[in-house]
């Protein structure tokens, strides 16, 4: 009669103490994922629970076309005009399960045991979690049936005219319109940098404020490019990824780094300025109860939480695609 008792120990054991780390599992997800990292500093985590069935972003596109200059007897308009509207995102949900083998349990027991046993699971599916927003940043929000969250690649797209996103028609509004530059057939070795230079300069503002703050690319180009950086005796770390671990280099005084999810042959110009890690409180890494499973004897239990990475201003990103292709 000591199964089930064992399995109730087990069952409390797991839910509180995940409810002890649960936090810093989060912050280690936050840390440790580099694009979560840099929208957390910039307090860019956004609470959307209360927008509805989509997320709801608030856009600034037009000019107030009123402003002009003037002279004695000079009339000014008061006619408005359209200068804001909304972009919509879906809600997007990520989830894992924390699985118990009544074989493993059976060889645990002792209380020092069930501790490691409990603890295995837990890092388990931090390092899961890490992996797949880690992948699903870097896509278009297509995989999976539409269910991935998503990421640069649906926002900042080597086609920008063409396409809806966040409800918004690309091909209508230019405003919505990120830049890209096609490489194709051009000695990336001789054109690379000063390409990178003017795609840098056409997601700034004149004057070259509001810039991208991360260059993103693959493990090829950042190495050719640290290559470039060691020839010209010019090579600098990022103090902002430094401060988390992160090893990089910087271009204009902005972090680059690789990643394994980044499409060959593409370099993203990105403003997190106008990126959210949109979230809902309510569902923020939250483990269900405990159940058992139907076929057999294991018990299961689900990690679930609600988010999606959002824009606000398309045409302050920018890509550089088929380099070296």
């Amino acid at each position: 009669m000591a199964l089930p008792t064992i399995i109730k120990t087990l069952d409390d054991l797991h839910s509180s103490t995940w409810e002890k780390v649960s936090k810093n599992v989060v912050d280690n997800i936050f840390d440790e994922v580099v694009v979560l990292n840099m929208l957390k500093k910039r307090g860019k985590l956004v609470d959307h629970s209360g927008d509805g069935v989509k997320y709801i972003v608030p856009l600034e596109y037009g000019e107030n076309k009123t402003v002009t200059s003037i002279g004695r007897g000079s009339s000014i308009s008061i006619e408005d005009n359209e200068k804001f509207t909304a972009a919509q995102y879906d809600r997007k949900w990520v989830a894992g399960s924390v699985i118990r083998y009544m074989t493993d349990e059976d060889m645990n027991m002792g209380e020092a045991r069930i501790f490691n046993l409990v603890e295995k699971n837990i890092k388990n599916l931090e390092k899961s979690l890490k992996k797949k927003l880690n992948t699903d940043l870097m896509g278009d929000g297509t995989g999976n049936g539409g269910l991935d969250l998503d990421g640069f690649k649906l926002y900042i797209d080597t086609t920008p005219a063409t396409g809806t996103v966040g409800g918004i028609n690309s091909a209508t509004n230019t405003w919505w319109r990120n830049h890209a530059t096609n490489m194709t057939g051009q000695d990336y070795t001789v054109t690379l940098i000063d390409q990178m230079r003017t795609m840098f300069n056409n997601c700034s503002s004149d004057g070259g404020a509001d810039a991208p703050n991360l260059i993103i690319t693959t493990q090829a180009i950042h190495e050719y490019y640290e290559d470039e950086l060691f020839d010209t005796h010019y090579y600098t770390q990022s103090n902002e990824l430094a401060d988390a671990g992160i090893s990089t280099c910087n271009f204009k005084g902005v972090p680059m780094i690789w990643t394994s999810g980044c499409d060959d042959y593409y370099m993203y110009f990105i403003n997190l300025d106008y990126f959210e890690a949109g979230y809902n409180p309510n569902k923020w890494f939250t483990m269900t109860d405990w159940k058992s499973a139907q076929a057999n004897l294991e018990r299961v239990a689900q990690v679930v939480s609600e988010m999606n990475l959002i824009c606000s201003n398309r045409n302050k990103q920018g890509i550089l695609y088929n380099i070296g292709n």
